[in-house]
């Protein structure tokens, strides 16, 4: 018998989602003025954390589109000239 691969996803809903509600409640104790309450980083050390995030996030949503955009150029018709 063959060996069925294992496909096991990284990245769900439920994983992204799990993401998002970490760092929304992050920016509710910084709205409220009491990070210190939700973590013993410094604010220069969650900053750089923060702006991380934020440059990674914005490098894949480039890398997604710019594959897609490769994967959506296809054939087209042109008119035939007289």
């Amino acid at each position: 018998m063959t060996p069925q691969p294992n496909l096991q996803l990284l990245y769900n809903e439920s994983r992204l989602s799990t993401l998002l509600d970490a760092l929304d409640e992050l920016h509710s104790a910084a709205s409220d003025g009491d990070v210190r309450a939700v973590t013993t980083l410094s604010n220069a050390e969650l900053i750089g954390w923060l702006r991380e995030v934020i440059y990674t996030a914005r490098e894949t949503m480039d890398e997604i589109e710019e594959h897609n955009s490769q994967r959506e150029v296809g054939l087209s018709l042109v008119r035939k000239s007289s």
